[in-house]
């Protein structure tokens, strides 16, 4: 399969080109949700007894992956109780988005690490 470009002016395509990739690394390009799609994702699964896929995408984002292997993130800032369930921490994550409702426009990575860094908090070792 050949591509056939239209025949215009090289200038043209490099300007295309340029403005395709600058709307790739734009900050508008980061594909994250907002905090308020967030709650609606993660209230919409808990309705329906957290599973399925909005239990998956409510957990992607209030469960995120602490320890991704050495090219993964850097270490989570809150420390979570052993034994809390996906569902029990989606309530909470929830419960304090519904409280600050100056949340809700901000990314929802953003968001949750304000509010689980504020609620489970690391103790320092003694």
């Amino acid at each position: 399969m050949t591509l056939v470009l239209p025949q215009t002016p090289r200038h043209a395509w490099l300007a295309l080109v340029l403005v395709a990739l600058s709307a790739l690394l734009s900050a508008n390009a980061y594909a994250a949700p907002r905090a308020d799609e967030l709650l609606h994702t993660c209230e919409t699964a808990l309705a329906a007894g957290y599973s399925g896929v909005d239990a998956s995408m409510c957990d992607w984002y209030v469960a995120p992956c602490g320890v991704c292997g050495k090219a993964g993130p850097a270490p989570l800032a809150w420390c979570l109780p052993p034994g809390l369930t996906g569902a029990a921490l989606a309530k909470v994550v929830v419960a304090e988005l519904r409280k600050q409702p100056a949340l809700a426009t901000q990314p929802a990575p953003k968001a949750v690490a304000q509010v689980l860094t504020a609620r489970y908090a690391c103790s320092a070792s003694p």
